[in-house]
């Protein structure tokens, strides 16, 4: 069995947080826990002011993963792959919350001024992806919109872990903040024996979202497996300025040197200008405009239109009750793409935008809730 080789991991600050001066929310982790297990995590806070200190929670939700299964490969032989499965599935899982809750309780203890404000996990609102690495087996678990890639000896690359947003109810994504979501971690949970993969990259969900398509993601996750150090980096940070905005994280680990078999394919995939990445330089398909993507990201998943529409409810209200608004938004759709979305999307916007039906019906719906709520109806007046 060939071992995985040391794996490497990046986290780049998004270009929508840099403008706005926001801490990066992503963590990455790449640690060996023995001689034959390496663990390969991401972690991708929520950001926003319910979830004002989710960079330091996705940093914990990074530390409490190693520190689990640390715990757990003391006691259970990474020959008992019907134990790890289970491990996977449900008692990794509470031991990982269980410590990240004691260390986010704990860095709150530690805040000088907290004022009135009560202690909550959503505060530190953040998914994680987790992937164990053996010569016998692969496993990976976690919760939240992350991404896996296995990639084959021919350069063939195939999405085999991803979230299915109809298990959330009113959110966007799973969250490890969530107490009622432990169970959703099965759902993820999967163990390859005997693997046939030659690489494996984990990314949080800004990669994925800055790519025109899921076949460029694709191809751009093999591209990354013969990049190295500060390259990574400097291409990282290119794709979130190009593409979804967000911050994003990967964690790759290969089998020997870099699978180098793709890469003509995934050039001419791409059809794109070459330079050299052995300069430094990055290869980038251009996605479309901010808005555009958004669109066609909501389209070609309509599962996450309702959750992504529902939680902007009082921006259909604001937008409602003072239209100028909207004109900011349009102008800078790469803050916010699904504002800019709602905005060109109100009754008397102006904007023609390209919506398939599904999306279309939602915004209406939610248009039609918003003016109810704004001017509810009133019963005739009884004679």
């Amino acid at each position: 069995m060939r071992t995985w080789s040391a794996g490497r991991h990046c986290s780049v600050i998004g270009a929508a947080h840099r403008r706005q001066n926001k801490p990066c929310q992503d963590a990455s982790r790449v640690c060996r826990i023995s001689p034959d297990l390496q663990v390969l995590l991401v972690s991708d806070g929520h950001g926003g002011s319910r979830y004002r200190l989710s960079d330091v929670g996705s940093r914990l939700a990074c530390v409490a993963a190693e520190e689990a299964i640390r715990a757990i490969a003391t006691t259970l032989s990474l020959q008992d792959q019907a134990g790890w499965r289970e491990q996977l599935e449900r008692e990794l899982p509470a031991a990982i919350e269980q410590r990240w809750l004691h260390a986010i309780e704990t860095h709150w203890s530690s805040q000088l001024e907290t004022g009135e404000e009560s202690f909550s996990s959503a505060l530190y609102g953040c998914t994680l992806g987790v992937v164990l690495l053996t010569p016998q087996w692969w496993g990976c678990t976690g919760i939240g919109d992350w991404d896996l890639v296995a990639i084959q000896a021919g350069g063939d690359a195939r999405l085999v872990n991803q979230e299915q947003l109809s298990q959330a109810s009113g959110e966007a994504t799973l969250s490890l903040c969530q107490s009622g979501a432990l169970s959703a971690w099965a759902s993820r949970a999967q163990l390859q024996p005997q693997p046939s993969e030659t690489a494996l990259v984990l990314c949080t969900d800004g990669v994925r979202k800055s790519c025109a398509t899921d076949g460029d993601f694709l191809q751009l996750c093999l591209q990354m497996l013969e990049i190295q150090g500060e390259a990574l980096a400097e291409g990282l940070a290119e794709i979130t300025a190009r593409g979804s905005g967000d911050d994003v994280s990967v964690a790759i680990a290969q089998r020997g040197g870099p699978t180098r078999s793709g890469r003509g394919t995934a050039l001419a995939a791409l059809g794109v200008a070459a330079a050299a990445v052995g300069a430094g330089l990055w290869w980038w398909l251009k996605p479309a405009d901010p808005l555009a993507l958004e669109i066609q990201q909501l389209c070609r998943h309509p599962e996450r239109i309702e959750a992504s529409l529902k939680q902007r409810r009082q921006q259909f209200l604001a937008l409602l009750a003072t239209p100028s608004k909207a004109q900011a938004l349009l102008e800078q759709p790469q803050v916010d793409p699904l504002g800019a979305l709602i905005a060109g999307s109100a009754p008397e916007a102006s904007s023609k935008l390209q919506l398939c039906p599904a999306l279309e019906q939602a915004l209406r719906a939610q248009w039609k809730a918003a003016r109810e709520t704004q001017e509810p109806s009133r019963a005739p007046a009884r004679p």
